[in-house]
Order: C-alpha cells, then structure tokens, then sequence
C-alpha cells in the first residue's frame, strides 16, 4: 500500500500531473476533514492539482509519520513551498493498488 502513496509524493514533488493523477482510482475522491468534496474523478483532480503545480512550482510535501490500518494509510504530511510551512493529515483509503479515497484533515 506505501507503494502508490509514495508514487503519489514523488508525483507531487516534481510536480507531474499524469503521474499524479494515475495513483488515483478513476473516480476517487479527496475531501476535507468536514467531507467537502474538493475534487472527484481524475479530470477533477487533473484541473485542481495541474493548476496548484503551475501556481507553486516549489511545492513540496514530506511524510513525518505513516500508519497503514487495513486498507488505510494515515500520513502526517509537512507541506512547503505553498502559502508557508503546513501541516495536515492525510487518510488515504487504497482499493486495488489506486488511492480510492483522500482526506485532508487541517
């Protein structure tokens, strides 16, 4: 499971938007911690997160923690390059090797 969520930083961190977005099951979602959905689908996430690498090409995000439960993985992330130094907490839900479910707790 660490596999795609490591695939899935790396992607972040060169800012890659295809590699980005294929971690991703064809209709996942991520949501905020109060369920808000911010993107469904890969087109979705494709426009959402293509637009934020264009915006902050020093974006960097680094797990401090990582728990996998079943067949969740919870990852204290430290985000950079953005609006300042961030924390949040991110709970990915993986379904056949893909990131199916994210939540974005900060």
């Amino acid at each position: 499971m660490n596999d795609v969520v490591d695939r899935l930083l790396a992607a972040i961190n060169t800012r890659e938007i295809e590699a980005f977005v294929e971690c991703y099951a064809e209709d996942a979602t991520i949501e905020d911690g109060y369920d808000q959905v911010r993107a469904r689908g890969r087109d979705e996430l494709r426009t959402l997160y293509g637009a934020m690498f264009e915006r902050f090409p020093t974006l960097h995000v680094e797990a401090t923690r990582r728990t996998e439960v079943g067949a969740f993985v919870v990852q204290d992330e430290v985000v950079t390059g953005r609006t300042g130094h961030e924390h949040h907490v991110a709970v990915y839900e993986i379904r056949d090797g893909l990131i199916a479910r994210e939540r974005l707790l900060a």
